[in-house]
């Protein structure tokens, strides 16, 4: 059953004005149309209720192959969108409807590479290759050995000397966007605020990914976390006060 998260790709410098203006169900995760590798795993790990998609990038190569791609993932019950702009102000309409296509179409931004030292797994599974897709998948999935919840409102945490936005969670591990750099098998300490006291907890980085969708936009890692020791029955306390009371599915396979 697909879960209640809407997620968006489009150009980095639109997805505020989509978030502000179009009408979409659920979590909105936005992605820039230059990070589709970090889309891509996002789609296969929670098997979201929408994808919308800028119409302009959808009608590109890149955009129609990613659409290709995320086809058999969508065909358990979520939905592909449109996303079309008009007068400063973002629809979300099904695909191939007519007012999408009578739209007068504005000129497709031209996104530069991302600098990325190094292509991570994810990266490598963007490229219309099943196996490393697979084993993408696979990697994220190894972390999730308990449910996984989003995260209700945006909730910043400190790791080491930086800080990090909280994604979703679980008693054994998280993902989180952070501007620090993370490294698989890096040990970190985290504090979560809660409300007057703060949960400090350590966790091993499981996977990582370096995103840096524009040269204007604030480059970050998206990382999977695993907790250590012993600290479940606080974390578990703390996830019911922060995070949905559905769990993401679990794609099956």
């Amino acid at each position: 059953m697909p879960s209640d998260v809407s997620i968006v790709i489009a150009d980095a410098g639109s997805l505020n004005m989509i978030r502000d203006t179009a009408s979409l169900p659920g979590r909105v995760m936005p992605f820039a149309s230059s990070a589709l590798a970090s889309a891509l795993a996002s789609i296969q790990a929670y098997r979201p209720k929408t994808v919308a998609i800028d119409a302009i990038f959808a009608e590109s190569p890149a955009g129609a192959a990613f659409l290709t791609q995320i086809e058999p993932v969508m065909r358990g019950g979520g939905s592909v969108l449109l996303l079309v702009e008009h007068d400063g102000h973002w629809s979300a309409l099904p695909r191939g409807s007519a007012k999408a296509k009578n739209l007068t179409p504005r000129p497709a931004p031209t996104p530069p590479e991302p600098r990325i030292e190094k292509p991570s797994l994810q990266e490598v599974a963007a490229v219309s290759n099943p196996a490393a897709a697979a084993a993408a998948e696979a990697e994220i999935a190894s972390t999730r050995r308990a449910p996984r919840f989003l995260v209700r409102a945006p909730i910043t945490v400190e790791v080491e000397s930086g800080h990090a936005s909280l994604v979703d969670m679980s008693v054994l591990g998280a993902q989180i966007l952070s501007g620090l750099v993370l490294r698989p098998k890096q040990k970190i300490k985290i504090d979560l605020s809660d409300e007057s006291k703060t949960l400090s907890v350590f966790a091993q980085v499981a996977w990582s990914m370096f995103e840096k969708p524009t040269l204007e936009a604030e480059p970050h890692y998206r990382a999977g976390i695993e907790f250590t020791g012993s600290a479940q029955q606080v974390l578990e306390k703390y996830r019911q006060r922060h995070c949905t009371a559905q769990p993401i599915p679990i794609r099956a396979h």
